[in-house]
């Protein structure tokens, strides 16, 4: 597609979106075939990440079961500013059918002691085969520079990106949408980070483009985000806060793990608000769940998602999680622990069993 017609296409989309107030790809996809417009996938996405990220013009909301949702930010004033680079929401539209989604995170892309696609085509298949619709990548897709003491090359960016784009699991947007958020070393790639005039970071990318070439990839431009799954019957939610690092508290936001024993020292800090916190980084899979002195009918549940690569070969590699319903209201979630041997054939094994309206067991182990 040459400039003229891209350009053409990028006014079409922006208009069916501005008209439309909220329209999702396929339907997107649909107008345009009405109107006999020529195009894939690569120019349908690249149009789309234009609009997100270079003209900062449309934003982007997530749906369970849509996808999803493009519309337009009408005020200039935040199509200017910050907003349209770090807005990002994920809401759950049905709220009576069980969920069944898988937690990935710390790839490091770009690094051979870590990187291993064969390692993902194998989760992928299964957990597709398992149901699962949607996977959580927790940060640090990408490895950045090899070492942090020298200037991250151009070539070193631009092979990282480059092995997600020939190597990356490419199912279908209907099999598994993958959400990926930010980590520390993806922030060296990252574009909507502006380096200081004094960083050694001279090059970026905005990881949303990479839609561009997988179009059941997302990338949520943040480190943490939530998800709140409501409860009918109850009129409450069950709330689940994402993140790469472990965030504790709303009152400490500076406090965060480095490793397993600091959540027992820290515990008078731990953010009860949330029912369930994932998190990843330290590369080992951990849990922990701890009663509050202060809220004794509360109990969260911490989640440290293992690293998904050459590191844990033979280990736990991902969790497989299914969220049951019952009557409408969120009862209980089970996570099973996902090995990957040395052949690439993975297993699953219980894990855990966690009841959101009663006593649980309370858990501190390493993986």
């Amino acid at each position: 597609m040459d400039l003229e017609e891209r350009f053409k296409l990028c006014r079409v989309v922006c208009d069916a979106i501005i008209e439309s107030k909220g329209i999702t790809d396929l339907e997107l996809k649909s107008l345009l075939e009405a109107k006999e417009f020529s195009f894939d996938d690569k120019d349908f996405f690249d149009v789309i990440s234009d609009l997100l990220t270079y003209e900062g013009s449309i934003q982007r909301d997530d749906y369970w079961n849509q996808g999803a949702v493009y519309s337009y930010i009408d005020s200039p004033r935040l199509r200017n500013s910050s907003y349209s680079r770090h807005h990002y929401s994920f809401t759950v539209d049905d709220c009576v059918s069980d969920k069944i989604f898988v937690h990935m995170a710390d790839t490091h892309i770009g690094n051979p002691e870590f990187e291993d696609f064969r390692m993902l085509d194998s989760l992928y298949d299964f957990v597709i085969g398992e149901g699962a619709t949607v996977c959580f990548l927790l940060g640090d897709q990408f490895h950045g520079p090899k070492d942090k003491n020298k200037i991250f090359s151009k070539e070193e960016m631009l092979n990282q990106l480059n092995s997600f784009i020939s190597f990356y699991p490419n199912p279908s947007p209907r099999e598994m949408r993958t959400y990926a958020n930010i980590g520390n070393h993806d922030e060296f790639i990252q574009g909507f980070f502006h380096p200081r005039a004094d960083s050694r970071q001279c090059y970026t990318f905005d990881l949303r483009r990479l839609n561009s070439y997988r179009p059941s990839y997302f990338v949520i431009p943040r480190e943490k985000f939530i998800i709140n799954f409501p409860n009918f019957s109850h009129d409450s939610n069950i709330s689940m806060h994402f993140s790469h690092r472990l965030y504790f508290s709303w009152i400490r936001p500076d406090v965060k793990i480095s490793g397993l024993d600091d959540l027992a020292q820290e515990n008078r800090w731990l953010d009860n608000r949330y029912d369930v916190l994932w998190s990843a980084h330290l590369h080992n899979g951990f849990i922990y769940s701890s009663n509050f002195s202060f809220a004794p009918e509360k109990q969260s549940i911490y989640l440290g998602v293992p690293s998904t690569s050459k590191y844990n070969l033979g280990r736990v590699v991902a969790y497989l999680s299914h969220l049951h319903y019952e009557k409408g209201s969120v009862s209980s979630m089970d996570v099973d622990f996902l090995r990957c041997d040395n052949n690439y054939h993975i297993t699953k094994e219980e894990g855990v069993h966690w009841n959101f309206s009663g006593n649980n067991k309370v858990y501190q182990k390493v993986l």
